[in-house]
């Protein structure tokens, strides 16, 4: 075997050892298309509930549901009060949340009776401005954009009350632009440092601080023994083994256009089928399977 053929295949040996986990990811398709055939634009959202997927198409002033094959099902506007749609999640009794922004309300739509109650939150005399919603267990999170931090939330009654809001302790702190709830507690990512602020059950907090590397991490994932970061710059997932300081085991996806690649991505949202991954700027939302 000649020199230049002997490091050919050291060179792949050598790619594939470090890119097999990358490589191991596979995408399964993406939700771009509405009922009526119209592209999305700029969706910044995504969930899986009940056998559904279910975007945000923000642009478009909609929500779309698909199946768990990806075919678009209904597209919808409750009440005609989508105007900048943010985010949405499913609550108790099954009501549909979502994060209006032209409103800075969060609307339950009670899709029994397709009625919408408009809340608005505040907290010791502040009002809130809601950027990310999600329910777990029955309890409300909501990500402040004024504070910076996660809003707990119950319903009593018919109405919403803040309990409290989470902002570390740690200063200077510049404010969360992500947020997972887990079982085991509350994981944020943090503006700027590109830190990420874990809150156990017990009230007890850590700091987390990923590789340099980073250049505009807007979204995070806990799952599997691994923390998900997406980087709107970069167009790159990267993925770190969970434990601190996050060591960073590889990463994935690239810049473009086409099918599988990033342009102004936006969310990342594990689901029991897989992982969304939320593309503004191409317009898509593409589910990928596998890793190692």
């Amino acid at each position: 075997m000649s020199r230049m053929s002997q490091g050919l295949l050291i060179g792949f040996l050598i790619l594939e050892i470090f890119s097999g986990p990358a490589w191991a990811w596979k995408r399964v398709f993406s939700l771009e298309i509405g009922p009526d055939g119209t592209r999305l634009y700029h969706p910044m959202s995504a969930t899986w509930e009940k056998g559904r997927f279910y975007v945000v198409d923000t642009g478009n002033r909609r929500l779309i549901s698909y199946d768990a094959n990806g075919r678009p099902l209904k597209a919808v506007n409750p009440g005609g009060k989508l105007r900048a749609p943010l985010d949405l999640d499913f609550g108790p009794r099954g009501h549909l949340w979502v994060v209006e922004r032209s409103e800075n309300a969060l609307l339950e739509i009670v899709l029994s009776t397709r009625t919408i109650r408009v809340h608005r939150l505040y907290y010791r005399g502040k009002e809130l401005f809601p950027e990310r919603i999600v329910w777990r267990k029955s309890k409300l999170y909501v990500l402040d954009r004024e504070s910076g931090g996660v809003a707990f939330i119950k319903i009593k009654g018919r109405e919403l009350e803040v309990e409290r809001i989470w902002v570390p302790k740690e200063r200077p702190f510049i404010g969360f632009l992500d947020f997972k709830v887990k079982d085991e507690g509350i994981w944020a990512l943090e503006k700027t440092f590109h830190r990420i602020f874990y809150l156990s059950r017990d009230g007890r907090e850590e700091i987390w601080s990923p590789a340099e590397g980073l250049v505009y991490p807007v979204s995070l994932e806990v799952d599997g023994g691994r923390i998900y970061i997406l980087d709107r710059y970069l167009r790159k997932i990267f993925v770190f083994a969970l434990k601190n300081p996050p060591k960073m085991l590889f990463s994935f996806l690239e810049m473009g256009w086409r099918p599988g690649q990033l342009y102004l991505p936006r969310e990342l949202e594990m689901t029991p089928k897989g992982l969304l991954v939320v593309d503004e700027g191409n317009g898509r939302v593409e589910l990928w399977t596998g890793g190692l």
